[in-house]
C-alpha cells in the first residue's frame, strides 16, 4: 500500500501475462482496466469484460530488426499487426502524435488520447547561451536499435572538418554491443569519445551541464524523455527524423531533426554551434517548462473518465 494505493507486483518476463490471465479473467470488480502494452500484449479484450484502454508508449515495429533474434526478426515484424487487431476497437492512450499515427496505420480504430509527458529533471534558471567546449552526449541503453555507432560516426565526421568537442556516451548494455561501439571509437583520436557507462542522476545531470547537445539516434522512440531532460538544463538536441523524436524536438526552434544519416547529424550540429545556438537552447528549456506531472495526470484522468 503506498497513498491508499494498492500495487499488486506477480510474475516475471516469462511469467507476467499468465499471472494476469489468471488474477483478472471475467473479474466484475474493475471500473476499467488500462493495459500497458509493451511487445508482447496481455490480451485483455479476449478475457476481461471490464471497461479497458490500452496504453502504448510506443510500438516495437522496426526494433524488431535490431533487438530480435536474427530468426525472430521478421517474424515478430510481421506478427505485431496481426495480434494488434485485439486492440482495434479499443480506447488508445499514447504519447506523441506519431505513436497514434502508428497505431492508426495498423488499423487501430478506436479513440485516442496523446497524453503530454514529463520529467523530474529540475529546470536551470537560464539556457546556455555559449556551446563551448562543444561536446555532445548520448544518453541511454546502449542497444541497436539507439544506433549509437552511428554518433560515433557523426563526431569522426566533425573532428575531420576541425572539431575541437568530445562526444560523451553515457548508459550500459549487452557486452557484445558496447564491445562494438568502443571498436568504432578507436578508429577516432583518443579520448574524443568517452563511455562513462550507467551514472548517477546527479552525474548525469553534471555531464549534461557540461555538454553542448544531445544527439538522439535511436529507430524509434515513444517520446525521447532524455531529449526533455536535456532541455530542462538549456541544452538542445540534434535527433533523427523517426517518430517520437519528431514530436519531442520543434525542427528549427528547440534542436534540430534531421534524415537519419550521421552526415546530416553532423551537419545539424556545424550549423547549431555556428548560429543560433543560444536562441534553440532558450526555445528548448521555454518548451520543457510546459511539461509537468500534473499535465500528464490530469490528460491521463480525461482519458480515463471517457471510457
Amino acid at each position: 500500500m503506498r497513498d491508499g494505493v494498492r500495487f499488486v507486483r506477480a510474475g516475471s518476463q516469462l511469467t507476467v501475462h499468465w499471472e494476469a490471465f489468471h488474477r483478472y479473467r471475467n473479474d466484475p470488480r474493475f471500473d476499467c482496466v488500462v493495459e500497458e502494452i509493451n511487445t508482447i500484449p496481455f490480451f485483455t479484450p479476449l478475457y476481461l469484460r471490464a471497461p479497458k484502454a490500452a496504453f502504448f508508449c510506443q510500438l516495437a515495429r522496426e526494433v524488431w530488426h535490431f533487438e530480435a533474434p536474427r530468426p525472430l526478426r521478421s517474424i515478430g515484424y510481421l506478427a505485431e499487426p496481426i495480434y494488434l487487431r485485439a486492440y482495434r476497437n479499443l480506447p488508445l492512450i499514447t504519447i506523441s502524435p506519431s505513436s497514434a499515427t502508428s497505431l492508426h496505420d495498423l488499423g487501430m480504430r478506436g479513440p485516442t488520447y496523446v497524453i503530454p509527458m514529463a520529467v523530474d529533471e529540475q529546470p536551470v534558471a537560464a539556457a546556455a547561451t555559449d556551446p563551448s567546449p562543444y561536446d555532445a552526449i548520448v544518453i541511454g541503453r546502449l542497444t541497436p536499435s539507439k544506433r549509437i555507432e552511428q554518433c560515433i560516426a557523426a563526431a569522426q565526421t566533425l573532428i575531420a572538418t576541425g572539431w575541437q568537442g568530445k562526444l560523451h556516451i553515457v548508459g550500459d548494455g549487452k557486452p557484445d554491443y558496447v564491445r562494438s561501439l568502443e571498436t568504432h571509437a578507436r578508429a577516432l583520436p583518443p579520448q574524443r569519445v568517452i563511455f562513462h557507462g550507467r551514472v548517477s542522476d546527479a552525474r548525469r545531470r553534471s555531464l549534461l551541464m557540461q555538454s553542448a547537445v544531445l544527439w538522439v539516434t535511436s529507430v524509434r522512440e515513444g517520446w525521447g524523455l532524455v531529449v526533455t531532460e536535456a532541455a530542462r538544463c538549456g541544452k538542445p538536441s540534434v535527433v533523427y527524423d523517426v517518430p517520437g523524436l519528431r514530436d519531442a524536438v520543434i525542427d528549427g526552434v528547440t534542436g534540430y531533426v534531421v534524415p537519419p544519416d550521421p552526415s546530416a547529424l553532423a551537419q545539424a550540429t556545424r550549423e547549431l554551434f555556428a548560429g543560433r545556438y543560444a536562441e534553440i537552447a532558450a526555445n528548448a528549456l521555454a518548451r520543457s517548462r510546459t511539461y509537468s506531472w500534473d499535465r500528464t495526470a490530469d490528460a491521463f484522468e480525461s482519458a480515463l473518465l471517457a471510457l
